[in-house]
């Protein structure tokens, strides 16, 4: 009689305890390991927003290279302090309001301003210089006043439209700007008779001009439009009848045209 044994492999698994317990293992570590990518992703996020905020707001994106062209007299630290660009940041400056600034400067026509960055910011202020309109000129030294009537401190060689010698009384402090009256009749004695540059100025009378005669002509300033070509008119009427009379005179006044007198 024969035996019969059949071999049966023993079964290579764990308990089913043990599989159960492996698994939540290794979804909680899973978890952890979550949980630490994320916090370390958080972290690395805000350091390099720290870092890029640090550097946005650090000095490569402040202004600080300014570069004046064509200034011509215009002090390039009053330009420059004027824009109020110094130190602002290249994205929150505002570049009109830099230019109007500047624009309303003594001897500045107008002013533009422009900026670029290249790893750190670059601006150029661009002046056109306003056109001398009248250089007044005293022992005290001499200045110029533009077509809007702002006074700068003059060069020795400056061209102008008009030449005026103070007599008495200050020169216009620079900085300032004309009476509107006195402006009125430069811009008036201009057209009136353009070739006339050269005229004095009193305190007391204000605007004078020697005449083809050698007299004094007293004109003052321009109270209201056309004064000026009032007054010229009439001292040209009383010129000819003293000339008709054989009256030489020394001095025509026509400061006030309902009141004029003359002095021999």
């Amino acid at each position: 009689m024969k035996e019969m044994l059949n071999y049966r492999p023993p079964r290579d698994r764990k308990p089913a305890s043990w599989t159960r317990f492996d698994v939540a293992l290794a979804q909680r570590a899973e978890r952890r390991w979550a949980r630490r990518s994320q916090t370390l992703a958080a972290v690395v996020c805000v350091a390099g927003a720290m870092l890029g905020a640090q550097w946005y707001s650090g000095e490569s994106w402040r202004i600080g290279d300014i570069t004046v062209q064509n200034n011509d007299g215009v002090p390039v630290e009053a330009i420059i302090g004027a824009s109020g660009l110094q130190g602002e940041h290249f994205h929150f400056a505002n570049l009109d309001a830099a230019a109007k600034a500047v624009d309303d400067l003594p001897g500045v026509e107008a002013a533009s301003v422009t900026c670029r960055w290249e790893w750190r910011v670059q601006c150029v202020i661009t002046v056109q210089p306003a056109r001398p309109m009248a250089l007044w000129q005293s022992r005290d030294g001499q200045v110029w006043n533009d077509l809007e009537g702002r006074v700068q401190v003059a060069r020795a060689d400056m061209p102008a439209q008009l030449f005026i010698r103070v007599e008495d009384g200050a020169l216009p402090p620079p900085g300032s700007r004309l009476n509107p009256r006195l402006l009125r009749a430069l811009n008036e004695l201009i057209a009136a008779q353009p070739n006339v540059t050269r005229y004095a100025y009193s305190s007391q009378f204000g605007l004078m001009w020697v005449n083809d005669r050698k007299w004094r002509v007293r004109l003052g300033d321009a109270p209201y439009d056309g004064a000026m070509s009032d007054k010229l008119r009439l001292a040209r009427a009383l010129q000819q009848q003293l000339v008709d009379k054989g009256i030489e005179a020394r001095v025509l006044d026509v400061r006030f045209v309902e009141a004029p007198y003359y002095i021999r």
